[in-house]
């Protein structure tokens, strides 16, 4: 297991939860915070590690920004009993955690997320694969006996040709493609949208991780339980880290895997590919005529046929630079620069500087991408509320935003909201 660095020690202390019930107490920072604060702690050249010393707390009297108080950083910092309890915790169940400033944080992620880029990963087993890429094998929980078993030929022939699986380790179509994997020695990787609490010590998990076949990877603390927010998020973990995308079956305009697929052809940073058989699924015939590829059989004797037109240094769910690799070889996005050389772009991000900032802050924004998946089926506002772990108050004034915007459809007897998909797949375009 990678060692716990004092980087890692100081971003868990302004990220992480900590078992923190207290409404007094300050709030953990948001991704988006945090990378606010990244920014700054460069501009001051420090790095995360200095706010446990006293040269960083001296500094802090210097911050003045305009979603992170200094005094919320002090109150967050002072935790340092409750994480080294959890800490224990953590190690004791063979779990790792590594943050953005550490080398052993996926590259992908940088590239692809950029700002977005969870500040923290949870993780059991090899964790040298999250740098391998791969393909992302994904699909219906409710799969049928065909489908099924097509995921596992797909996984055998990754695992027989040395190419990771990723998967979101759901029921279906992503645990069968990664069984059939790691059965046969192959090496695959699980994101969940849940903490690896459980998980780490599953028995159907134990041996595979054992012996460096699979690796399970969170990027929420190992207690939190999943929402369908964090099973949105979850997505862009898993097409992060690949190569390239299969999707074996999907529903029609609704479920996750459509929505993730949507908004995967939706930014075209990561090649996805489509089964395609006699009897194709209705969800499976729309993507292909979003843009997604049909999968080939020939693709099956050569898995790597599919990376060939697979991006290297386009964020995944940004809008591309107008300039992404000029003739100086560096990336430049804002006033940030990123070298394409990943050796290099390592190096520059070893003080975790955010590479943009044009990122949301209406929270409604990340809602927007959620209700294909929460809204699949039709819900009154108190199940909306339920379904985001908000109050209802909150819930109403987004369902009355996302009808104003088309997006979202208002039925009557009785009242309830459904996404209007074919809104939302036409590219709908959120303010």
């Amino acid at each position: 297991m990678p060692s716990l660095t004092q980087d890692t020690q100081a971003i868990l202390l302004l990220c992480a939860r900590l078992g923190q019930r207290d409404e007094g107490s300050a709030k953990p920072l948001t991704t988006h915070q945090y990378s606010t604060l990244a920014r700054w702690l460069q501009e001051q050249s420090l790095r995360p590690r200095d706010l446990l010393h006293d040269v960083g707390r001296d500094r802090l009297g210097a911050l003045n920004l305009k979603d992170v108080s200094r005094e919320g950083v002090e109150s967050l910092l002072e935790r340092g009993t409750a994480l080294a309890v959890l800490i224990e915790r953590w190690t004791s169940n063979g779990l790792w955690v590594i943050s953005r400033s550490d080398p052993e944080y996926p590259n992908r992620y940088k590239n692809y997320l950029q700002h977005a880029s969870p500040p923290v990963l949870f993780g059991v087993g090899e964790v040298s694969v999250l740098q391998c890429g791969g393909l992302a094998i994904v699909g219906s929980r409710d799969a049928s006996g065909e489908e099924l078993e097509f995921a596992r030929r797909v996984g055998t022939q990754c695992a027989s040709q040395q190419i990771p699986v990723i998967s979101g380790a759901a029921k279906g179509i992503d645990s069968e493609s990664m069984q059939a994997t790691v059965d046969q020695s192959g090496r695959a990787i699980g994101v969940l949208a849940e903490g690896l609490g459980r998980a780490s010590v599953a028995p159907r998990y134990h041996d595979a991780i054992l012996d460096g076949h699979l690796t399970l990877i969170s990027p929420y603390e190992p207690d939190s339980r999943w929402f369908a927010y964090t099973a949105m998020d979850r997505n862009k973990l898993v097409y992060g880290l690949s190569d390239a995308a299969l999707v074996v079956s999907s529903g029609d305009e609704k479920g996750g895997t459509w929505a993730g697929a949507v908004e995967a052809l939706r930014h075209k940073r990561v090649p996805v590919y489509v089964r395609t058989n006699e009897e194709l699924p209705p969800g499976n015939r729309k993507l292909l005529q979003a843009g997604a590829r049909p999968f080939s059989e020939k693709a099956m004797g050569d898995i790597s046929l599919m990376f060939q037109q697979s991006p290297v240094n386009a964020p995944l769910f940004e809008q591309p630079s107008q300039d992404i690799v000029p003739a100086n070889g560096t990336v430049r996005n804002g006033d940030a620069i990123l070298s394409a050389d990943p050796q290099v772009e390592q190096l520059q991000m070893s003080s975790d500087a955010p590479l943009n900032e044009n990122y949301p802050t209406d929270p409604y924004e990340y809602v927007a991408k959620l209700i294909p998946v929460v809204l699949s089926e039709p819900k009154d506002e108190r199940g909306f509320a339920r379904s985001l772990n908000v109050v209802p108050t909150q819930a109403k004034a987004w369902l009355k935003r996302a009808v104003d915007e088309g997006i979202v459809r208002r039925l009557t007897k009785p009242i309830r909201y459904v996404a209007d998909c074919a809104s939302f797949f036409a590219g709908h375009k959120h303010p």
